[in-house]
C-alpha cells in the first residue's frame, strides 16, 4: 500500500520554502531554473551583441585616432586657409647655407636664420667690418670687509664715497629717473638700487670683487648697458647721463670707461650696413644675421636661402606611413579564416561606414589634381609616391594598395621641380589682385578659373564670378558678401549648388573691381577636408556610426532590463506555484500515512 508520495526535497528560495531533488530524482531547482533560463534567452542574445558592439566601438575609437593622426600629416602639406600662416605650411619652410670664399667655417663669422616663407635667394656678406657691444664703466675701487653690510654711503660728502642724496639718470626714449642713496647703504644695496631702474635708464650695475685682503676685501662696481650700441651709450661723469645730482651724490668717485659702445657694421652685397646690435632681423623680411667676428680681409660669406626639402621629405614619409596603417587597419578588420569567414578579431567586416570612408580616402590619395598646366606633376605617381600589393607576414594580412615611396624620384621632383610638388598637395589661389585671400574652401569647389566682379553699390552690391562651362559656355554665379566693418573690405562666400560652393574670401579693398583668379585643390587639401567631414564631433560620418553603435546598445540594455524584470516575476510565479504543489504533496501525504496507520490497525486486529 502507498503510504507517501515523494516529489523532492525542500530548499530555500527567496526566503520561501519550495520542493527540490528527492529519491524520485524530480529536481524542482533545477526545473525552475531551466524554465527561466529558457525564458532569458532574448537577453542573453542581446547581451552577446553588446559584447560585439563594444568591440566594434573599441575599433572605430581605434579608426578616429588613426584618422585624426591622418588629418595632422597631410594638415602641414595642405596650405591651411588664412593670413600669415606660413609657419603652417610645410612648404614655406626655409634652410640657410652659407660658406666663405676662404674654407674656414662661416659659423666663425656670421649665422643666420630663415623664417617660414621667406623669399628664395642668394646673397653675399662681403664683409663683417665691427661687432656692436655695450658701454662699460668701472668705479673706484672699495676696501670693505664686505659688500653685504659695510656702508658706502655717507651722510655728508666724503671722498671715496658715495654721498647720501637723490640724483636723476637720463631715462630711455626721453625724461630722467632718480635714485636715491641712504646713509649707510651697503655697496650691494647702491648696486640694487641701480638695477630696480635699469629698465628705464639701460644701465646695470655689478659688485665684482677684485681681490682679498685683511681686514678689507678689494670690491669695485661695474656698470654695463643692457642693450648693445650707440643709442644706449652711458658716461656716469657726463651730464647727459646724469642729468641732475644736486647732493652730489657720485662727486667723490670716479668712473673709469673700460669699453666703449659700438654698432655693428657689415656690408651686404655691396651694400654698408650699421645697425645696433649684432643680430639683424631688418635688412631682409625673414632673415635674421647674426653676427659672430670680424671678418679677415678679403673674406665674404655666400647666403643661400633654399626650401627645407628634408622637411617636405619627411611630412609626405608621415603622410604615407599613416596611410598605409590605415590600409592596414582595414585589412585585419576584413581578415578571414581557411573556412572563408571572418576572424573573430575582424570585427568590423561587415561595417559598411568602414568601407565608405576607406573608399572616399583611396578616391582621393589616387586622383588627379585639377587645373595643373605645364607639363608640371598633377598626382602623386607623378613624384614617386606609388602604390603596391602587400603580401603580408606573420604580424599582417595581404593588403592591398599601400604606399611605396621612390625616394630617389621623390627627390628629384623637390630638387628639379619645387614648386610643382607643392601644387600637388596644396590648395593654391593666384589672384590679380593682391587684397583677394581665401578664408575657407571644402571638397565641393568645382571650378579653376573664374573671373571675380566686386561692384560696391551702396543700395545694391553686386558680387559675381564668371567661369567657363564646357557645356554651357560662359556662366555667371552670384557669391553672398557681408561687409567687414573694420576694415572696410567685404566677405564673399559660394552659393550652395554653385560651383564655388564652400569658398569663403576676404577682399580687403574698399573699391570696386575685376579680376581673375585661379584655383588649384591639392592632394593634402582635400584629403584634409575629407577626414575633417568624416571625423566632426557633430555631423562626421565616423561620429554618426559611433553615435549609431551606442543607441543600440543602450536599446539593448534598456530591453535587457526589461526581460530581467520580467524574469524576476516569472521567477517568483513559478516559486509559487511549487510551493503550492509542496503544500498539496504534504497534505497528501498526511492522509496517505494516516489510512496506512489505519490498514496497520485493521490487520492487526
Amino acid at each position: 500500500m502507498v503510504t507517501q508520495i515523494q516529489l523532492g526535497n525542500l530548499f530555500q528560495q527567496n526566503g520561501r520554502t519550495v520542493v527540490g531533488g528527492g529519491q524520485t530524482a524530480f529536481d524542482t531547482e533545477s526545473i525552475i531554473n531551466s524554465l527561466v533560463e529558457a525564458k532569458r534567452l532574448p537577453a542573453v542574445t542581446l547581451e552577446k551583441k553588446n559584447e560585439t558592439i563594444g568591440k566594434q566601438q573599441e575599433a572605430l575609437t581605434d579608426l578616429r585616432g588613426l584618422m585624426s593622426r591622418f588629418k595632422s600629416a597631410v594638415d602641414t602639406l595642405r596650405n591651411p586657409p588664412g593670413v600669415g600662416n606660413a609657419a603652417q605650411n610645410i612648404f614655406q619652410y626655409r634652410v640657410a647655407t652659407l660658406t666663405t670664399n676662404t674654407g674656414v667655417a662661416a659659423s666663425n663669422y656670421v649665422t643666420a636664420t630663415v623664417e617660414p616663407g621667406a623669399a628664395t635667394q642668394t646673397f653675399t656678406v662681403d664683409s663683417v667690418d665691427q661687432l656692436a657691444r655695450e658701454t662699460k664703466q668701472q668705479s673706484d675701487n672699495f676696501l670693505l670687509p664686505d659688500a653685504i653690510t659695510s656702508s658706502v654711503v655717507s651722510a655728508v660728502s666724503t671722498p671715496g664715497t658715495f654721498t647720501a642724496g637723490t640724483f636723476n639718470l637720463r631715462r630711455l626714449g626721453g625724461g630722467s629717473t632718480p635714485i636715491t642713496l641712504d646713509a649707510g647703504d651697503s655697496l650691494q644695496t647702491v648696486a640694487n638700487k641701480f638695477n630696480e631702474v635699469k629698465s628705464a635708464t639701460g644701465i646695470q650695475a655689478t659688485v665684482l670683487k677684485v681681490a682679498d685682503g685683511v681686514p678689507n676685501n678689494t670690491y669695485t662696481l661695474v656698470f654695463t648697458a643692457t642693450k648693445t650700441g650707440l643709442d644706449t651709450a652711458f658716461d656716469l661723469e657726463n651730464a647727459a647721463t646724469v642729468t641732475s645730482d644736486p647732493s652730489g651724490v657720485l662727486s667723490n668717485l670716479n668712473f673709469a670707461t673700460t669699453q666703449s659702445a659700438l654698432n655693428s657694421q657689415f656690408t651686404l652685397d655691396g651694400v654698408a650696413i650699421q645697425r645696433q646690435t649684432n643680430s639683424v632681423a631688418d635688412a631682409i623680411d625673414g632673415i635674421t644675421f647674426n653676427l659672430k667676428q670680424v671678418t679677415p680681409a678679403l673674406t665674404s660669406v655666400a647666403l643661400t636661402i633654399e626650401p627645407d626639402t628634408e622637411i617636405v621629405t619627411n611630412a609626405i614619409t608621415q603622410l604615407a606611413d599613416v596611410y598605409n596603417e590605415l590600409r592596414l587597419f582595414v585589412s585585419k578588420q576584413s581578415e578571414v579564416g581557411k573556412d572563408g569567414l571572418p576572424l573573430e578579431t575582424a570585427v568590423l567586416a561587415n561595417n559598411s561606414t568602414l568601407r565608405s570612408i576607406m573608399n572616399t580616402l583611396s578616391s582621393e590619395v589616387s586622383s588627379t589634381v585639377s587645373g595643373i598646366t605645364g607639363g608640371n606633376p598633377s598626382q602623386l605617381a607623378d613624384l614617386g609616391i606609388k602604390f603596391q600589393d602587400f603580401e603580408g607576414d606573420e604580424d599582417n594580412p595581404f593588403t592591398r594598395n599601400i604606399i611605396v615611396l621612390d625616394s630617389d624620384k621623390l627627390k628629384s621632383a623637390l630638387e628639379s621641380n619645387y614648386d610643382g610638388v607643392r601644387a600637388v598637395f596644396e590648395f593654391q589661389m593666384n589672384s590679380q589682385n593682391a587684397n583677394l585671400a581665401v578664408f575657407k574652401r571644402n571638397n565641393s569647389l568645382a571650378v579653376n578659373d573664374i573671373t571675380l566682379t566686386i561692384d560696391r553699390d551702396p543700395v545694391t552690391p553686386i558680387y559675381t564670378a564668371t567661369y567657363n562651362d564646357p557645356l554651357l559656355g560662359s556662366v555667371t554665379v552670384n557669391l553672398d558678401g557681408t561687409d567687414i566693418t573694420s576694415t572696410g573690405g567685404v566677405f564673399l562666400k559660394g552659393q550652395n549648388g554653385t560651383v564655388l560652393e564652400g569658398l569663403e574670401l576676404i577682399f580687403s579693398a574698399t573699391t570696386d573691381e575685376t579680376f581673375d583668379v585661379s584655383f588649384t585643390q591639392g592632394i593634402g587639401d582635400r584629403l584634409f577636408n575629407a577626414i575633417e567631414s568624416i571625423i566632426d564631433d557633430e555631423e562626421g560620418l565616423l561620429t554618426g556610426e559611433q553615435n549609431r553603435l551606442e543607441d543600440v546598445v543602450t536599446n539593448n540594455e534598456e530591453e535587457i532590463t526589461d526581460i530581467d524584470t520580467f524574469i524576476a516575476r516569472y521567477r517568483e510565479q513559478l516559486i509559487a506555484q511549487y510551493s503550492r504543489l509542496e503544500e498539496a504533496l504534504s497534505k497528501a501525504n498526511n492522509l496517505l500515512q494516516l489510512l496506512g496507520a489505519q490498514a496497520d490497525a485493521r490487520n492487526s486486529a
